[in-house]
């Protein structure tokens, strides 16, 4: 999970730990590409503005891993372009603020589709 935001690590990470997910936070974008490099995630959540590298260039760095991780990108700042960026990235999508029925929606989605090309979490 990757936010500049505590409160919504923390929220995240709350809905998540319960359905047995360990989960891994960064505040910014260069500790993520780190992180993931580190840890290899099943899943990557990221916020698409972040502190140094944007969320965007997170992304791109876990689909190209081998195999590709899966990402949620997460953003309050919905446009057309962030919705654009997210197809061509091939990842899921889900504009803040989101409920925490469509967070844990778009997780189980994504994970089920697995790093194959997830299905839009909220729009694509």
């Amino acid at each position: 999970m990757v936010d500049d935001e505590p409160d919504l690590l923390g929220n995240c990470e709350r809905l998540l730990r319960p359905l047995g997910h360990v989960c891994l936070s960064a505040g910014g974008g260069r500790d993520a590409i780190e992180l993931i490099d580190r840890a290899e995630p099943d899943l990557v959540v990221t916020d698409l503005r972040l502190p140094g590298t944007d969320g965007l260039s997170v992304a791109r760095h876990a689909r190209a891993r081998v195999p590709p991780i899966p990402v949620i990108l997460i953003t309050a700042y919905d446009s057309p372009w962030a919705r654009r960026a997210a197809r061509e990235a091939d990842i899921a999508y889900l504009p803040k603020p989101f409920t925490n029925a469509a967070f844990l929606d778009a997780v189980r989605r994504v994970l089920a589709e697995g790093a194959s090309g997830p299905t839009p979490a909220a729009a694509r």
